[in-house]
């Protein structure tokens, strides 16, 4: 009886297609990952670059309010502020002035800021930034310091 011969001849081959096959299919597995995280990527630097504007729009609203004459912050009319155009991006500011007395009768000059794209009114859905700022003026109308009560970044 004639024995066959079983030896491994060929194998080798196999297992080394199987290996590219297999490093093939991670390669681009990778590929695809990090070419989805590049197109997120820039999504993200463009959100972060509209919120930063929108935030310097409201830092600069905020600095101007606190120099108004008349009767001060609250009492007399300010903004809306139109034109910052930051990171690539126009920004349109809106003013509102809140003023509420204590119980003790004293005047808060509060003033409620929100910023937007664009320049048209700001509402609730195109809303970037929010702010509330509470101007201290003890005497006169001067202002003496200025603390934010809130702020709120949403989009």
């Amino acid at each position: 009886m004639k024995r066959v011969r079983r030896d491994e001849q060929g194998v080798a081959l196999i297992l080394a297609l199987s290996f590219m096959v297999l490093i093939g299919l991670v390669t681009t597995a990778l590929l695809s990952s990090l070419m989805g995280a590049v197109g997120s990527r820039s999504e993200l630097d463009d959100v972060r670059n509209r919120q930063y504007a929108a935030e310097a729009a409201v830092e600069r609203a905020i600095a101007t309010v606190r120099t108004i004459g008349g009767q001060g912050p609250a009492r007399e009319p300010c903004g809306p502020y139109d034109g910052s155009t930051l990171n690539g991006f126009t920004v349109h500011v809106d003013c509102t002035p809140t003023p509420t007395t204590t119980r003790g009768l004293l005047l808060q000059r509060n003033v409620v800021f929100t910023s937007c794209l664009g320049s048209s009114t700001c509402n609730a859905t195109n809303t970037i930034v929010r702010a509330q700022v509470n101007y201290e003026t003890p005497v006169d109308t001067t202002v003496t310091k200025t603390y934010i009560e809130s702020w709120t970044v949403s989009r």
